[in-house]
């Protein structure tokens, strides 16, 4: 079962963030409408136009103002501010991407050597996406999660390498993987150490697959640098002997607030009391 976000008038700050730290993730219904949808779904092919999987650096989602605003959308905002329980810190890991499909992982900054801190009992990140098709156990579109597996270190420490081939046969293939039951424009918030993947395609369709991404975590200056260096760590990595440069990470560790963001987007960040760390 999918836990959507409550709008009982009586659902408090404090039921939220237990749903969320017991299963490790919640869905925003229609964050964007329909028009919406079809608007930002035009936006990212307009700008992503290759065949295979791309996504966008930071620096080119804070020109498309209407893709930009999601992270700061009221609802997103105020449910993230309750899930970190205190100020809330946006990252400039935000991103659209197209037609990118991932087996399930835990991402690299919450897992290995150094990431220790991330599994600490009151640690809490929120990683956000909207997703701009429905979801379909048959055709995919967007994200399947093991529920609850934010709670799960191999090893009590997380000090394991990032490489999730047993949990693949175990947790990831029990009853504890979900597909969620996901629409267009709707938000999905995640907890940082939750095992994840794009859902599988079992029959291919005639349809592009687009989403837009985020991350927040609480205003901490250790907790925030910690995490902006070891993304930034991530920019070169190896496949198969050959390495290569991510350019989006790359570029995230020359990102620098507020010179490098548009007015519009510091006011709304201030206005919402969001803080936006950069190294």
């Amino acid at each position: 079962m999918t836990t959507t976000l409550p709008t009982r008038p009586e659902t408090t700050g404090a039921d939220l963030r237990a749903q969320f730290l017991d299963r490790g993730y919640l869905l925003l219904r229609g964050v964007l409408d329909a028009d919406g949808v079809a608007r930002a779904r035009e936006l990212i092919a307009d700008r992503l136009t290759g065949r295979g999987e791309e996504e966008m650096l930071t620096s080119e989602f804070l020109q498309i103002r209407e893709l930009a605003e999601i992270p700061l959308r009221d609802e997103v905002v105020s449910t993230v501010r309750r899930l970190v329980d205190g100020p809330p810190a946006l990252y400039p890991n935000c991103t659209a991407r197209k037609n990118v499909y991932v087996p399930l992982h835990v991402d690299d900054t919450f897992v290995g050597p150094g990431r220790e801190y991330a599994w600490e009992p009151d640690f809490v990140h929120v990683q956000g996406g909207l997703y701009l098709q429905d979801n379909d156990p048959v055709t995919g579109g967007a994200i399947d999660v093991v529920r609850g597996s934010h709670l799960m270190s191999f090893d009590g420490y997380g000090r394991v390498p990032a490489d999730f081939d047993t949990p693949n046969w175990t947790v990831g293939a029990s009853s504890l993987r979900e597909t969620l039951d996901i629409r267009a424009g709707d938000v999905v918030l995640w907890h940082g150490r939750l095992m994840h993947a794009s859902t599988p395609v079992q029959v291919k369709v005639d349809r592009q697959k687009y989403g837009v991404f985020f991350s927040y975590g609480r205003q901490d200056l250790r907790d925030n640098s910690r995490f902006l260096t070891n993304l930034a760590a991530n920019r070169v990595r190896t496949m198969n002997g050959i390495s290569g440069v991510i350019p989006r990470l790359a570029e995230i560790a020359r990102l620098r607030f507020p010179n490098d963001f548009p007015d519009w987007f510091r006011c709304r960040a201030a206005s919402a009391g969001i803080h936006v760390p950069t190294l």
